[in-house]
C-alpha cells in the first residue's frame, strides 16, 4: 500500500464529488421548479384550468434561490468544520479522554492511539468517547494531520480486547494516512448544503400544523394548508437530496473501507484484531449502530454502518468484510456480551502495556540510544526508499516499544501544558555549549527559574537519545500544546523560534523539527486548512528542489566538495525524470533558513506524487554513499512532515542504533 498513491486517488475523487454535488443541485432545482409551479397553479388558477409546465421566469428564481440556500447552507457547515474533526467528535456527542487518566479502558484506548502515532509518523490525534453509544463504532475526523481526532463509542472501548481494538484503531490511522479523513470532512461540508431543504420542510411541517391548530379562521386554514404544501414539498425534495448524498457517499466510501481492512492487517500482521471486532458488532444486538441524529450526517466516517438502512449504504455487508479477512469465516457470528473487557481478563503482557511509562530505557536497549562512540548504523537505500510510503508490522513494533519504554516523567512532561513547553525547549536546545547557556538566559528571562531547571535535567535526559524517539515525544506533546490559550501558544512559539535562530549555526534536524511543530500546532490555532493543491509537475518547483536538495547534499557529505555533487547530481536525475526539468546545484549562501522555509511552504503546495518524487530524491541526495544514517533518515521524516506528509520511522531493513 502506498500512502501517496492514495492520497492522489482522494483527491481526484473530488471530482467526482464536484460531479455528484452538481448532479444533485440539478435534480433538486427541477424538483423545487415543479414545487413551485404547482402552489402557483394552487393560488391562482390558470384560465381554462390547465397547469403551465414551462416558465422560464420560475425556473430562473428557482435556480437562484435554491442554489443560493445550498451554497449559503454548505458555506455554513464548510467554515463550521473549519475548526477540525474537534467539532465533528464534539457534534456527535463526545466527549475528551482526558490524557493523564487513569481509568483502565481510557489509559488502554491512549496508549494504543499514541502507539500508533508514533509508528506512523504523525501528530498524537485527539481521542473522544461517545459515552452515550453502547455499539461498536469508531470514526477519525480532521482536515489534516495536524487537526485529526480518534474516536470510539463507549462499547468499542469496552467490549473489544487491546488487540481487536488495535485493528480498528489502524484502521481509523489508515484513513488519515491515505488521504480520506479530508476528503470526508469535505462531503460533510457539501452534503449538508443539499439537505438543507429537507430541514426546512419540516420546519414548515411543524409551524404549519400548529397554524391550523391555533386557528379557526378560513384565512389561518388556508395559509397553513399552503405551507403543509409547501412543507411536505420540500421535506420530499428532501428525500431527493437524501437519494443523491446516499449515492455521492457509496460511491465514495465503500471502497475505501475495504482498503482500510486491509491495511489494518498490513500495519498490524494480526487480520483476527481486526476481524474479531467486525464479529462482535455481528453478534451485538445494537451492532454498529449510532442513536445520535448527527450519525445520518457523518455516516461515511465510521468503522461500521452506523445507520439501519441498506439503501445507498456507506460500508460493504458485514458478511463480505469479514470473508475478505478471514476467507474460511463459516459465517458465524460471535455472540457479544455487553460485560466489558476488565483488566484481569487482558494476557499478562497486555496489561503490562496499558501502565504506560512504568518502565525505563534500559541502558543498552537497542535501537532507541547512540551507540557508546555516539555512530549510526547506515540504512540501506532499498528499504528507505519502501518507508517512505508504506506502514509496516516494524513501525509498529517500534511505536510501541518506544511507548512502553518511556520514562514515566517523561510521559507526564507531555502531558502537561508546562511539561509538554519544557519538553519541546529541552529537545531544541543546541548542542554547542556556549550557545546553548546564551539560550538558556533568554529562557530564563522568558519563563521562569524552575522552568529552566527543568528544561535543563530533560535535556540531559533526551541529548543521547535516538532523533526518532525525539520526534515521538513531539508527536506526543502535541495534545497538551493544542490546550495552551493563544496568548500562552505566541509566547510558546517566540521561545522556540528564538531558540532556533538565535545563531547564525543551527543544527538542521532542529530547525526542521521546527517547522513541523509550528505547522501543526498553527493549523489549530490559526484554524489553517489544507494546503490547496497548486503544482502537479516538478518544473515549477525547481528552485525550492534545488535548495532542499543542495543543503542535503552538503550536510551528508560536508568534506567532500566532489561527493556533494554527486549526490546532488543523483537526486536531480531523479526528481528531473531523467533531465526533463533543468535544477541547477545552489552555494551555501544560496540556502539560508529563509529560503529552505519558503522551500517547503511551496511543496507544501504539491501534488501527493510530487511530493513523493521529492521525498525519494531527498533520500538519495544523502545516500550516495549507499547508506543513510539514523539522524539523517529522521531530518528526511522532518521534511516530509513540514511539507504536510508525515511518514513512518525507517525501521524496514536495519536498526536504527
Amino acid at each position: 500500500m502506498d500512502f501517496f498513491e492514495h492520497q492522489e486517488v482522494a483527491r481526484k475523487k473530488t471530482r467526482l464529488l464536484i460531479f455528484y454535488f452538481i448532479l444533485a443541485i440539478l435534480g433538486i432545482i427541477a424538483s423545487v421548479y415543479f414545487l413551485v409551479v404547482g402552489i402557483l397553479f394552487f393560488l391562482e388558477p390558470e384560465e381554462g384550468g390547465q397547469l403551465v409546465l414551462w416558465d422560464p421566469s420560475i425556473l430562473f428564481f428557482s435556480a437562484v434561490g435554491t442554489g443560493g440556500v445550498v451554497f449559503l447552507a454548505s458555506t455554513f457547515k464548510t467554515l463550521q468544520l473549519s475548526g477540525g474533526g474537534e467539532v465533528v467528535a464534539r457534534e456527535l456527542g463526545g466527549r475528551e479522554v482526558d490524557i493523564n487518566t487513569t481509568h483502565f479502558h481510557e489509559r488502554r484506548l491512549l496508549n494504543l492511539v499514541e502507539e500508533m502515532a508514533i509508528a506512523s509518523g504523525v501528530p498524537v490525534p485527539t481521542v473522544f468517547v461517545m459515552d452515550s453509544e453502547d455499539s461498536i463504532n469508531a470514526f477519525a475526523a480532521g482536515r489534516t494531520p495536524g487537526d485529526a481526532v480518534v474516536g470510539v463509542t463507549r462499547g468499542c472501548m469496552t467490549l473489544l480486547t487491546r488487540d481487536e481494538l488495535q485493528g480498528v484503531i489502524a484502521h481509523e490511522f489508515s484513513h488519515i494516512l491515505n488521504g480520506d479523513m479530508r476528503l470526508n470532512m469535505r462531503l460533510m461540508g457539501l452534503l449538508f448544503g443539499i439537505l438543507f431543504l429537507a430541514l426546512i420542510g419540516e420546519i414548515i411541517l411543524r409551524n404549519a400544523f400548529r397554524g391550523n391548530l391555533s386557528s379557526n379562521r378560513k384565512e389561518g386554514a388556508g395559509l397553513a394548508l399552503i405551507m403543509l404544501v409547501a412543507g411536505a414539498g420540500l421535506l420530499i425534495i428532501g428525500y431527493v437530496g437524501s437519494f443523491f448524498a446516499g449515492l455521492i457517499k457509496a460511491s465514495v466510501s465503500r471502497q475505501r473501507e475495504f482498503l482500510a481492512d486491509a491495511s489494518a492487517v498490513q500495519f498490524t500482521r494480526n487480520p483476527d484484531g481486526i476481524a474479531g471486532a467486525l464479529l462482535k458488532i455481528g453478534g451485538l444486538h445494537s451492532g454498529s449502530q449510532v442513536s445520535h441524529p448527527m450519525a445520518r450526517d457523518a455516516s461515511h466516517l465510521f468503522f461500521g454502518s452506523a445507520l439501519s438502512s441498506s439503501v445507498f449504504a456507506t460500508h460493504p455487508p458485514l458478511p463480505e468484510r469479514i470473508a475478505r479477512l478471514l476467507p474460511h469465516w463459516r459465517g458465524e457470528f460471535r455472540e457479544t456480551s455487553l460485560r466489558p473487557i476488565s483488566e484481569k481478563s487482558e494476557p499478562a503482557a497486555t496489561r503490562q502495556s496499558t501502565q504506560s511509562g512504568a518502565r525505563v530505557f534500559p541502558p543498552s536497549l537497542p535501537g532507541l540510544f547512540l551507540n557508546d562512540a555516539g555512530a549510526e548504523s547506515p540504512l540501506r537505500s532499498d528499504g528507505a526508499f519502501e518507508s517512505l510510503s508504506s506502514l509496516h508490522p516494524e513501525h509498529i513494533a517500534l511505536g510501541k516499544e518506544i511507548h512502553e519504554n518511556l520514562p514515566r516523567h517523561w510521559l507526564e512532561a507531555c502531558r502537561s501544558h508546562a511539561g509538554a513547553q519544557s519538553m519541546i525547549f529541552a529537545l531544541l536546545l543546541a548542542q554547542d555549549e556556549e550557545l546553548r547557556h546564551s539560550e538558556l538566559m533568554r529562557l530564563q528571562r522568558e519563563t521562569d527559574e524552575a522552568t529552566c531547571f527543568l528544561v535543563v535535567q530533560l535535556f540531559n535526559e533526551v541529548n543521547a537519545i535516538h532523533s526518532a524517539v525525539k520526534i515521538g515525544l513531539i508527536d506526543l506533546a502535541l495534545p497538551a500544546l493544542r490546550h495552551l490559550s493563544p496568548a500562552e501558544y505566541g509566547r510558546f512559539k517566540a521561545i522556540i523560534q528564538h531558540l532556533i535562530e538565535s545563531d547564525e549555526s543551527i543544527d538542521l534536524f532542529e530547525f526542521m523539527l521546527l517547522q513541523v511543530i509550528t505547522r501543526h500546532l498553527d493549523s489549530h490555532f490559526e484554524r489553517r486548512g489544507p494546503e490547496r493543491i497548486r503544482f502537479t509537475r516538478v518544473a515549477p518547483l525547481r528552485d525550492q528542489a534545488g535548495i532542499l536538495l543542495s543543503t542535503l547534499a552538503a550536510m551528508s557529505h560536508p568534506a567532500d566538495e566532489s561527493a556533494v555533487k554527486a549526490a546532488f547530481a543523483g537526486a536531480v536525475r531523479h526528481l528531473s525524470e531523467d533531465g526533463a526539468v533543468r535544477i541547477s546545484f545552489k552555494t551555501g549562501d544560496q540556502c539560508g533558513l529563509d529560503r529552505i522555509r519558503d522551500a517547503l511552504a511551496d511543496f507544501a503546495g504539491a501534488s501527493p506524487m510530487v511530493k513523493k518524487r521529492l521525498l525519494e530524491a531527498c533520500s538519495l541526495s544523502v545516500m550516495a554513499d549507499d547508506g543513510v544514517s539514523s539522524r539523517e533518515a529522521e531530518l528526511i521524516r522532518a521534511v516530509a512532515d513540514a511539507i504536510g506528509c508525515p511518514i513512518p520511522p525507517f525501521v524496514r531493513t536495519a536498526k536504527l542504533v
